[in-house]
């Protein structure tokens, strides 16, 4: 096919689409980029965290420049429409190319961060766009925990500058963001066998979105939306099952949850849903998708949590914090948040993945304390993963500069220097080297880790112009 401008850029976007590479899954487009660079003559490797190092010599004049360092991730989130029967794991994209948007048939457009892979292999493979010696680095499931960004060599860091290519809104240059830490908890939840009537409560059609750049939006949880229904009936009833969420870093769409209680219950329960489930309507005006629905469940193993450890269970969930916490007043922005991503019901008890943001490295440590705390209290237990620090500003770098006066010769006007509340590698990678000097930049791709996620196409180009003409400053 004829792909739009930037060519190159679009037809590297378009071969990695084509290999599935959700986070953890990562092998096949490892060795896609790694067989792709040596195709190109350039010095490539992988380590044992899975990332890949590419290396480019400098172009002509700028042999005495310091390297410079492109930086993104192979990894992205896989989410699909209910509708999608697409397996993820072993399937490419099927995109949608349109006029404005690029986007993908039911599923996830991974622009978060394909656009960055397709930038840096347009980059290695131009023979004509001037630039300082360039070092390639595409980290391993930083959807998921940064690990790729953690196990990186310190050595790898070889340049002044490094340009992070994770951003999704053009005319904004990134220069700090929060930064993160896991905490899963388990509930004790014992089931025994049960009789009655089994039903089944499904919430589906919520909004969803990042759960950095969104968590201070009007936006339901699906959740704390299913503890909200259940926390409204007044029958006693018991706990059979509940999956809810697919990522901590997601806000949820969906929870399905399944109940068992004595027949005569069933007109009651049914009708405090109902209103309940219209309260929630009025409360959240802007998920007009919010859709709640019931229906007799047949449950094979008939098993369930005791009514008075259903409603324990349920108020120590409620009394879980969620969304933001506290607000950054001088940067009108959240401070600290977190997400309760997943809820599962599983048979050594409830499992709960929530992931907690912070610019403020002690602030996240007492929250997520304060989370294992309640679980441990209730009779169960508490981790965490993926504890990554934040990531500081430092103000009026040379890499700033250059990103500022280059943007404003482009466009006529100044980016946006701002930090952000999602996280981003530049506070692992500046943490071991702290001369570092690191900026992030990108398109502009809404709505990603949803399946609604879609990618500028004329943005993606004038950020590509961008870039180019930045190299050509350093």
């Amino acid at each position: 096919m004829a792909f739009p401008y930037p060519e190159a850029v679009f037809r590297y976007f378009s071969e990695l689409s084509a290999i599935p590479h959700g986070s953890g899954n990562t092998a096949r487009i490892r060795k896609w980029a790694l067989d792709t660079a040596r195709n190109l003559s350039l010095d490539a490797h992988d380590d044992s965290a899975g990332n890949v190092i590419i290396r480019k010599i400098a172009s002509k004049g700028y042999e005495q420049h310091s390297s410079v360092i492109l930086q993104g991730h192979l990894d992205m989130v896989c989410a699909m429409l209910p509708s999608c029967s697409k397996d993820m794991s072993q399937e490419g994209l099927d995109l949608i190319w349109g006029d404005e948007y690029l986007s993908a048939d039911g599923t996830t457009l991974g622009g978060d961060d394909g656009i960055a892979v397709a930038y840096a292999f347009a980059l290695l493979e131009s023979q004509t766009i001037p630039h300082p010696p360039l070092t390639v680095i595409l980290t391993a499931d930083e959807e998921t925990g940064m690990d790729g960004a953690a196990g990186l060599s310190p050595e790898e860091l070889d340049g002044d500058c490094l340009i992070n290519l994770d951003s999704e809104e053009e005319g904004i240059l990134t220069v700090g963001c929060a930064g993160g830490i896991r905490s899963h908890l388990i509930f004790p939840a014992r089931q025994f066998p049960c009789s009655g009537t089994w039903l089944k409560l499904c919430i589906s059609g919520l909004t969803g979105g990042h759960s950095g750049t969104e968590i201070h939006k009007p936006l339901l949880n699906a959740n704390t939306a299913m503890l909200n229904l259940l926390n409204a009936i007044s029958c006693p009833f018991r706990l059979s099952s509940w999956e809810g969420g697919i990522r901590d870093n997601v806000i949820p769409t969906e929870c399905k949850v399944i109940i068992c209680f004595p027949p005569a219950y069933l007109q009651t329960i049914a009708e405090e849903l109902r209103i309940q489930a219209e309260q929630l309507r009025s409360d959240y005006p802007e998920e007009t998708g919010f859709r709640f629905e019931t229906e007799h469940a047949a449950v094979p193993e008939r098993k369930a949590v005791s009514a008075a450890d259903s409603l324990s269970l349920i108020q120590a969930l409620s009394a879980l914090p969620n969304g933001v916490q506290e607000m950054n007043p001088k940067l009108n922005m959240p401070e600290t948040s977190l997400n309760l991503g997943i809820f599962s019901l599983k048979t050594d008890g409830m499992h709960i993945d929530a992931l907690i943001r912070s610019g403020n490295n002690a602030k996240k440590s007492q929250l997520a304390a304060a989370l294992a705390e309640k679980a441990v209290k209730a009779g169960g237990t508490a981790a965490e993963s993926g504890n990554y620090p934040a990531w500081e500003y430092q103000p009026d770098t040379k890499l700033e500069q250059i990103a500022v006066r280059t943007f404003q010769s482009l466009y006529g006007k100044k980016p946006v220097v701002r930090t952000i509340h999602a996280g981003l590698e530049c506070g692992i990678l500046s943490s071991k080297n702290p001369l570092l000097q690191c900026i992030s930049i990108g398109p502009d791709i809404l709505d990603i880790h949803t399946p609604r996620e879609r990618l500028s196409v004329s943005s993606a180009a004038r950020t590509w112009n961008y870039l180019c003409e930045m190299l050509k400053e350093l």
